[in-house]
């Protein structure tokens, strides 16, 4: 499947964000002008989409020094001191096993080596996503604690690879 990945644009927030509500529950909702502040913030906000345009999907990474209110970010925060956290990473249902999310996790990999020698992610429990854990376990990252949140109703599995 052809794609290119490219940096996020204030443009393309529309799009993202109907991606994002269409990937619910494996992400949460969140506005637009959350997103605008992904934008300001992320270390890294790109996308994966057609060489027509279509956008096919993003992932979004935050470096560990922010003030955000994410429970799962503070988990990794208060443990580890260096290392790059994917807040999401979403991709259209049409477009997924289609190798775009490890395309767009590589490029994260390779962006970042040269400051950060670890990524930090979740993927649910409860509700289960046996996709994300299948996809996350063939590309070497490891669990390395669980949490419950939301009286019970969410557990997530926290997970880092070393680069």
């Amino acid at each position: 499947m052809d794609s290119q990945i490219r940096n996020v644009e204030l443009n393309d927030i529309n799009d993202l964000i109907r991606i994002n509500e269409l990937s619910i529950p494996a992400v949460n909702s969140i506005t637009e002008a959350k997103f605008e502040w992904f934008y300001n913030n992320s270390l890294y906000f790109r996308l994966i989409k057609s060489t027509g345009d279509e956008i096919y999907g993003f992932l979004l990474a935050l470096n560990p020094a922010l003030d955000y209110e994410s429970i799962n970010y503070k988990w990794f925060q208060n443990r580890y001191d260096q290392f790059a956290y994917i807040d999401r990473v979403a991709i259209l249902k049409k477009y997924k096993r289609n190798g775009l999310g490890k395309k767009l996790y590589s490029d994260l990999e390779q962006t970042i080596k040269d400051n950060y020698k670890m990524i930090a992610c979740e993927y649910n429990l409860k509700p289960m996503n046996l996709e994300s854990e299948k996809f996350h376990l063939a590309i070497d990252y490891e669990r390395v604690g669980s949490l419950v949140t939301e009286n019970g109703a969410k557990e997530v599995s926290l997970m880092v690879k070393n680069i």
